[in-house]
């Protein structure tokens, strides 16, 4: 019996076991190192930027070195977001109250002056000459205390302040000693208020300060009609003052607000007197001395405008260029109220000189930017219809606005103006409203009505209604106002307005020729032959026009359906005898002649495809 002898160990299992530890072991090691570069990444930054993978070591690759961590590496910042301060309220902000309390105490005091030249005066107070004295005293010691206080640090606001205060009340010192005391005659008075309101402004200049010249122009021209009781031409003489003196500091400024400031007071001043005289005539001032200072005040505004907004000049154009353009507006409004004072003549001469010299500067001074030549077109626009309203007599107000639109349309062909257009659209809009106003469809309905109210002024009226709407559709589409694929349906619209004043100068025409009757009935059978005329020419260039037969074709038939509509309904029942079967017979014909120029062309497109399909 043998005995087993015991397994001999593999030497060869026991080199690969250990060179597989060891590689186990390298792989933990390099494995451990890449953790502590992590960990150090990641505890210097929120968000790591992405790693690249290292792919281990393969076995039995040699051992690698271990990886250092990256020096400077970019770290990710949250963005930063600049954080808004928090709103200061406006009572809060700098100068703010300053300036309300300089306002307030300017305001005060000219009150006190006012009231030391008036109220000191109707209670016995003082003498006139202690009065008048001692408010130009107190007047000159507070331009006297401006002048010192302005170069001071912080004394701005109080400098302007007793400026404004000390100027105002020299040029309400002079008012009252020539209408209150009738120490200075009105003309000198007024030339002395203009050298002191200059001389303020002057000063507010040389500060460079509009507030200044503002608060100066307002306190005198708000507290003079208390000295001079009221709207009178006195008073418009001292405001007039206040506007032309202080024209020349806004030459070369950006001042946008003093233009209306001494605009506005002489402006409603003068319309106030006018409409005490058209309405009371208790104001006591002359038609023809409110015309001139109407005029005069239009003048000045312009000028101002023109002056301001010429080519090179700083407040061309901008905020400035347009509160100057408002502010000429405003100016010529009291020039557009006189003819109230006028009779009808001197208010068409008035008026249509205006118009002439306004229409041709804005035509004419092209170094005047866009909007201020648009504010004198658009006043002697409204000059012109002034004129026409004035000028002519009731019954051709009508058919004269309407041609002046036909004529302004005209030009925007010729020109290429919008504007224009504008312009030429508003009178023939006024035009078309009055037309019809004077001929409503009321007075087409019997021969009685028609009689009383039509005869040849409105067949007048309905030709210049025909070319106005003509020369207002032709205007929209050559100047590109409307695609071109929607003219015909403009066409199509303006071509039953045509039809209505054809209708009408038709029958206009014949109660003007013949007796009421005849006339009435005259008019209208030729008026629905030229319905049916209309009809047929829309059904024949819808066959011949591709691009819009489908307007056409509509436009044609509603033509149609109302003249047959109108045949039957009106026509058979109110004419009478030959002209009733001469209007069927000529409607008829036209029928058959459109029904057979639809079946040719309708043949001809069949045999067309039939070729095309075979």
């Amino acid at each position: 019996m043998t005995t087993p002898s015991s397994s001999a160990v593999d030497p060869r299992l026991v080199t690969a076991l250990s060179a597989e530890c060891d590689s186990i072991g390298r792989q933990l090691r390099h494995m451990g190192q890449n953790l502590s570069i992590l960990q150090t990444q990641l505890a210097s930054a929120t968000v790591p930027p992405p790693m690249p993978v290292v792919p281990a070591p393969a076995a039995p690759a040699p051992q690698m070195p271990p990886m250092r961590p990256q020096q400077n590496v970019p770290t990710w910042q949250p963005p930063t977001y600049p954080v808004a301060a928090p709103r200061q309220p406006w009572w809060q902000r700098d100068g703010v109250i300053s300036r309300l309390l300089a306002a307030a105490g300017v305001a005060v005091t000219l009150i006190g002056v006012v009231m030391l030249l008036v109220l000191a005066a109707q209670a016995g107070f003082f003498g006139p000459p202690l009065r008048v004295l001692g408010g130009a005293l107190l007047s000159g010691a507070l331009v006297f205390a401006g002048v010192r206080v302005h170069g001071r640090p912080g004394g701005k606001v109080g400098a302007i302040a007793l400026a404004a205060t000390g100027f105002a009340g020299m040029y309400l010192d002079v008012v009252a000693a020539s209408v209150l005391y009738g120490w200075v005659t009105t003309p000198l008075a007024v030339v002395i208020a203009f050298g002191i309101a200059a001389a303020g402004v002057a000063l507010a200049v040389k500060w460079d300060s509009e507030s200044l010249a503002l608060m100066i122009v307002l306190g005198a021209a708000v507290l003079a009609p208390v000295l001079t009781s009221g709207i009178s031409l006195t008073l418009i003489g001292f405001l007039f003052a206040i506007q032309s003196a202080t024209l020349s500091a806004q030459l070369g400024r950006d001042w946008k607000y003093l233009g209306m400031a001494r605009t506005v007071p002489v402006v409603l001043a003068l319309l106030v007197a006018i409409a005490s005289e058209s309405i009371f005539s208790e104001s006591g001032n002359s038609a023809v001395q409110l015309v001139i200072s109407a005029g005069v005040v239009a003048i000045v505004g312009a000028g101002c405008a023109m002056a301001m907004q010429w080519t090179g000049s700083p407040s061309r154009g901008g905020v400035a260029g347009a509160w100057s353009t408002a502010t000429f507006v405003v100016s010529s409004l009291p020039l557009m109220s006189v003819g109230a004072v006028l009779g009808r003549t001197e208010s068409a001469v008035l008026y249509g000189i205006a118009a002439l010299l306004l229409l041709s500067a804005a035509a004419a001074a092209k170094p005047l930017p866009t909007q201020l030549r648009f504010g004198l077109g658009a006043t002697g626009a409204l000059a012109l219809l002034l004129c026409c309203l004035s000028g002519a007599t009731e019954s051709l107000v009508v058919p004269l606005v309407l041609t002046v639109g036909m004529i302004f349309l005209g030009v925007s062909l010729y020109a290429g103006s919008r504007f224009v257009f504008a312009l030429g659209t508003a009178f023939a809009a006024i035009g078309s409203i009055g037309y019809l106003t004077t001929v409503p469809p009321e007075a087409l309905t019997t021969a009685r009505a028609a009689s009383m109210q039509l005869g040849a002024i409105t067949a007048l009226s309905s030709l210049t209604a025909i070319g106005a709407l003509v020369m207002l559709v032709w205007a929209i589409h050559r100047l590109k106002l409307i695609a071109d694929s929607n003219a015909a349906v403009l066409w199509a619209a303006a071509g039953f307005g045509v039809l209505y004043a054809v209708t009408c100068a038709l029958v206009s025409s014949g109660v003007e020729i013949f007796d009421s009757a005849t006339g009435f009935v005259a008019g209208h059978s030729v008026a629905t032959i030229v319905w049916m005329l209309a009809a047929t020419s829309a059904l024949v260039l819808g066959l011949n026009n591709r691009q819009h037969a489908r307007v056409l074709l509509g436009a044609g038939l509603a033509l149609t359906s109302a003249a047959v509509a109108k045949l039957f309904l009106f026509d058979l029942a109110t004419l009478s005898g030959l002209v009733r079967s001469a209007a069927f017979l000529v409607v008829g014909l036209l029928l058959l002649l459109v029904g057979t120029r639809y079946a040719r062309a309708f043949a001809k497109q069949e045999q067309v495809s039939s070729a095309s399909g075979s």
